[in-house]
């Protein structure tokens, strides 16, 4: 308790010297990972061991009123932190070295709006080509091969090797999948019934995958659709000892601000960068239906930190506690 008072005392002491931080480029220590928006040439380095069953793509077009008027942007309400019981269930898909080994990918995380890429529905794993991708979680296989004859992203031979789990396992009742990517090659055929830890195929760089080989994410809730993705982040378990943080960076009227980079500091370092992401863009992709989350920080080992963001011309800072296998939630607004 009095290790907490001192910490608490001493934030005053280091938020001056954190506000007067800009926003710091994020660290290009290897090729960025994503989808660039240019249609790309790809060679799959693998033939898919199983053919995909088509799923056809749910499509949607809404009724225009003429005599319509423009509705207020909604506010979601207060956030509710979810019980951690309720996520981080999924194991992980990939091996990884150590607890200081790099996870996902920083600069291109899920909702971000980055040029050249598309907007990101997923979650990026810097692995080799050919590593072993596992089963987060029992399941079966619905989908195994390519999607260059039915789309299951934003447009044909999106994702190149694909593999889409759905998990015996149902969050509220509702059906959950998990999506694998850019895969070199496919170890399961559609129908197979899998278990937690099972190769189902290992690290590529087919489909429209720019940078190194990486394993890219998707969790999807309710359909196996592009528009009902949610933050993989929030369902992955973090290594041993690692937390997670969410948030939400609002306006001063509560409205989620877009496209912003959050940056992190361990308050012990407090005029020391960390690590940083983006706020998601304000269309295709989905908060969680509980913390109403408009970004996400994985794998951040247990600890006190402090999280930065410029709304506007204002500098906001906020401390926050990060404890093992839990999801530390923080509110960033201007006027609070």
């Amino acid at each position: 308790m009095d290790a907490r008072k001192n910490f608490l005392g001493a934030l005053g002491l280091v938020f001056a010297a954190v506000l007067a931080l800009g926003a710091l480029p994020v660290p290009m220590d290897r090729p960025p990972l994503g989808t660039p928006t240019p249609s790309p040439t790809s060679t799959p380095t693998a033939t898919p061991t199983a053919t995909p069953t088509p799923t056809p793509t749910r499509t949607s077009t809404p009724t225009p009123t003429a005599t319509a008027t423009p509705s207020p942007t909604p506010i979601p309400p207060t956030p509710t932190p979810a019980p951690s019981g309720s996520h981080l269930w999924l194991a992980s898909p990939l091996l990884f070295d150590s607890e200081t080994e790099p996870h996902q990918t920083d600069y291109f995380p899920y909702g971000a709006d980055r040029k050249p890429f598309r907007l990101h529905h997923g979650t990026d794993f810097p692995k080799p080509a050919g590593t072993p991708v596992t089963a987060p979680a029992d399941g079966t296989v619905f989908v195994a091969g390519t999607d260059k004859d039915v789309q299951y992203g934003a447009r044909l031979d999106f994702y190149g090797n694909l593999v889409i789990l759905k998990l015996d396992q149902r969050f509220q009742d509702r059906p959950l999948y998990v999506l694998f990517a850019h895969l070199s090659e496919v170890r399961v055929q559609a129908g197979q019934h899998v278990e937690s830890g099972e190769v189902v195929g290992l690290v590529g760089g087919t489909g429209a995958a720019y940078g190194a080989a990486h394993l890219h994410v998707e969790v999807r809730l309710d359909d196996n659709s592009y528009e009902t993705t949610r933050n993989p982040l929030l369902w992955l378990q973090p290594a041993s000892g690692q937390g997670i943080i969410a948030g939400r960076v609002t306006d001063s009227g509560g409205r989620p601000m877009p496209t912003l980079a959050v940056s992190f500091f361990r308050a012990s370092q407090p005029s020391k960068w960390w690590r940083e992401t983006m706020t998601y863009a304000d269309r295709e992709v989905n908060s969680d239906q509980d913390l109403h989350e408009n970004f996400a920080l994985g794998y951040v080992p247990a600890g006190e930190y402090l999280v930065k963001v410029k709304i506007g011309d204002k500098a906001v800072v906020r401390p926050v506690t990060v404890r093992p296998g839990e999801i530390a939630f923080v509110l960033l607004r201007p006027d609070e």
